[in-house]
């Protein structure tokens, strides 16, 4: 499996690796990641030789040094890290994917200025706020932001790091908020590991990718996933393979009479991820419905059992014309993300084939 691949929670994904809205912090929405965590550019290079599965990282860049991996209190990020001074300074860095109300860019810096105390600004005044940074092999901007008074615990001032990557219907939100001092000293680091995130080929052109010359093949006559170090399945007839996708292990495509095609993705991410009920309520806010919760949830959703031995929850959710079909497996330290979107009648066509996929897994 190529490095880029291990782009998803999203989104949770997705995602991973994303909840319907982007309020007090960017760990309100998520979604796959489409899903799920682009202005990231082509990266055409040759296809490396995959290392063996064990020796591959779980998340889709490189951590720094000095960052400790902390739990997901809010349950809705992709990833949480933290940086803690002797003295009790800290820094709390996130990674978030936002779905359609994720506000716009102007909305999210006076966000961020808010939190520090700071005034709101114009759109014109933003370019002066920017600084450019690569997003993997994408162009980006980071915004560096300071309080002018004291907006931690009323002892330190503040300060917030943020970089915005749109990818696909998303916004991944690269975040470290903290002490001001503490955050400078972080702000090198901080800008290799967005510099260090996996983007793959074609990051944010997906709707401009050049039809085949010829009809793509039946994915379900190519090799063996396991074969490119991702679990073992059976792809169902008619599915094409998507290629590569920021925040995705695997795409397929499902195509549709005249209308939009199905879109099928495939995640993982260390941890619950958030657990089973922050993820569905993210699909949920994906196709506009309410979030539900634990006692409903556990009405509505199906147990899976998978052929490699585990199981899982398979969730089907509609909303209007949309729909999405999704199922949660926990897996040792990881939890796999399989979902299909689509509009009802293609969802609704594709279930039966969605649920043996699903099934046919072998981790």
């Amino acid at each position: 499996m190529q490095s880029s691949r291990l782009l998803i929670v999203v989104l949770v994904a997705s995602a991973a690796i994303a909840a319907s809205g982007c309020h007090k912090d960017e760990v309100r929405v998520i979604e796959v990641p489409k899903d799920i965590p682009s202005t990231a550019s082509a990266k055409p290079e040759a296809k490396p030789e995959a290392p063996p599965r064990e020796e591959r990282t779980t998340v889709p860049w490189t951590v720094p040094s000095g960052w400790k991996e902390k739990a997901n209190e809010s349950g809705m990020r992709m990833a949480s890290y933290a940086v803690v001074s002797p003295d009790g300074r800290s820094v709390d860095i996130s990674v978030v994917a936002l779905g359609e109300k994720a506000g716009s860019e102007l909305d999210n810096v006076n966000r961020w200025r808010q939190q520090l105390k700071l005034s709101t600004v114009e759109a014109g005044a933003l370019a002066a706020l920017q600084a450019p940074v690569k997003i993997g092999q994408s162009k980006g901007v980071i915004y560096d932001l300071a309080s002018d008074e004291k907006v931690i615990d009323d002892k330190y001032r503040g300060r917030t790091l943020a970089v915005m990557w749109p990818v696909g219907n998303l916004t991944v939100f690269f975040k470290a908020f903290g002490e001001d001092a503490l955050v400078a000293e972080n702000k090198a680091k901080f800008i290799g590991w967005v510099a260090s995130v996996k983007t793959g080929p074609g990051d944010g052109e997906e709707t401009a990718r050049p039809a085949p010359a010829s009809p793509a093949p039946d994915v379900s006559a190519a090799p063996p996933a396991g074969a490119d170090g991702l679990p073992e399945w059976q792809v169902p007839s008619g599915w094409k393979t998507a290629g590569q996708k920021p925040m995705r292990l695997a795409s397929f495509e499902i195509a549709a009479d005249g209308g939009v095609p199905g879109d099928v993705s495939v995640s993982s991410f260390s941890g619950a991820a958030g657990g089973l009920l922050a993820n569905v309520n993210r699909w949920r806010g994906q196709i506009g419905i309410a979030p539900t919760d634990e006692t409903t949830l556990a009405k509505d959703s199906k147990p899976l059992k998978l052929a490699g031995g585990g199981s899982g929850t398979l969730v089907d959710l509609a909303g209007g014309k949309e729909r999405i079909l999704g199922a949660i497996v926990p897996s040792g330290d990881k939890t796999w993300f399989f979902k299909l979107k689509g509009d009802d009648a293609l969802v609704s066509r594709e279930r039966a084939n969605f649920v043996k996929f699903v099934e046919s897994v072998k981790l």
